[in-house]
């Protein structure tokens, strides 16, 4: 066998997997038929895509990994985390509210890494990222806790940018 059509092979497989296991993610309740209906879309997706697809082996397949293993469950937790000190905010009678924007600075060398940072950011409530300017995201805060940039980093960004950093090397 060659090895450019070892390669499409390769490419078609990561294609077929990658394709499955997002259909499976999205599908809710599980079912024999849900999944005999991800397998079906997923290789005739493959087949249709797998040329244009730039999957370079396993590096991505290591990130989808720590995407999926790693960071949702983070995130998840994150997501929890905020939505019950807003909950406590909007159900508190006096509002203890501070807002105001911080500037957080990243670590994160990749652009790409830098707005996955940004969006984490804002999809958890009380913050929004406002802009990114290099190594620096300017965002509004609902209770501020400190305008220092080291402590807000880390109280915002710490346990977001630690796994970033290891997907987006």
């Amino acid at each position: 066998m060659e090895k450019a059509e070892a390669s499409s092979i390769n490419r078609y497989f990561y294609a077929v997997v990658l394709y499955f296991f997002l259909w499976i993610i999205l599908t809710y309740p599980f079912s024999i038929q849900e999944w005999e209906a991800g397998a079906a879309i997923a290789f005739t997706a493959s087949l249709l895509s797998y040329k244009e697809l730039s999957i370079s082996g396993l590096k991505n397949i290591k990130r989808i990994g720590i995407l999926l293993f790693w960071y949702l469950p983070v995130f998840i937790r994150e997501l929890i985390k905020a939505n019950l000190h807003v909950a406590g905010l909007v159900l508190n009678p006096k509002m203890p509210i501070k807002p105001g924007f911080v500037k957080i600075k990243t670590n994160l060398k990749s652009p790409v890494a830098r707005v996955w940072l940004a969006n984490s950011i804002t999809l958890t409530p009380g913050t929004l990222s406002v802009d990114i300017e290099g190594q620096y995201i300017y965002i509004h805060w609902i209770t501020v806790g400190s305008t220092d940039v080291e402590h807000a980093s880390e109280e915002i960004a710490g346990s977001f940018e630690k796994i970033l950093e290891v997907m987006f090397r």
